[in-house]
């Protein structure tokens, strides 16, 4: 009879550490500590309010050009480019599996207007982003406010004027996928994450409207 209840006991010890840790905001307070630009500077602007975050970044005639300079790979400065990044420190640990969803508006899918996740956040100059326009996606890695690192593929969007979109960034050991509505649009492997940073980035003039966030640890 022992035998058999410490074998019910060891059973349900290992059955709780297996179940995942969800931790979900809806933006009704700002519990995690999201970086807040209440006035738009000359880049953006970032906000908490009713239930939502709202990030915005203004367009400027050479958003284009940077953004294919971006794009390419080329080490180009974070301070000449026009994105507009906010973020928090996940509860996470990035050292384990783990996947983000996030349920988003955005203002147009169009080819001079970008957004996606920040993540492997270190500081201003010193992250990753998984991004997207209406015909590419794009991984790329800052190291002290440059490019450093730059993966580039084309994309079919199913439908191209679908802008309430559920947004997933799982990691599961080496290799690191970001979803858009259920469909993969970019696997990278082999990219070590050191920092539970992580946040949204908007590029040229687009409106990213954030209903809710799904961090999940695996």
């Amino acid at each position: 009879m022992k035998r058999s209840f410490l074998s019910l006991c060891m059973v349900v010890a290992v059955a709780a550490t297996t179940f995942a840790q969800s931790f979900v905001d809806t933006f009704d307070a700002n519990s995690l500590g999201w970086t807040e630009c209440a006035f738009e500077s000359n880049k953006g602007s970032s906000v908490i309010d009713k239930g939502v975050m709202t990030i915005k970044s203004k367009g400027e005639n050479k958003a284009a050009g940077a953004l294919l300079t971006a794009m390419s790979g080329v080490a180009t400065k974070v301070g000449e480019n026009t994105f507009f990044e906010t973020h928090c420190y996940a509860p996470l640990d990035v050292k384990k599996p783990f996947e983000v969803i996030a349920n988003v508006k955005i203002d147009k899918l169009a080819n001079d207007r970008v957004c996606g996740f920040v993540f492997n956040y270190k500081d201003g100059g010193n992250f990753y982003c998984f991004n997207f326009n209406d015909e590419m996606v794009n991984f790329t890695r800052y190291v002290d406010n440059r490019v450093v690192g730059n993966i580039m593929q084309g994309i079919k969007w199913p439908n191209k004027k679908t802008l309430d979109q559920e947004w997933k960034l799982v990691c599961d050991g080496d290799v690191l996928s970001f979803y858009v509505d259920g469909m993969e649009i970019l696997k990278v492997r082999y990219m070590p994450l050191d920092f539970s940073g992580i946040g949204f980035y908007t590029f040229g003039k687009q409106t990213l409207v954030v209903e809710d966030m799904t961090f999940t640890q695996n």
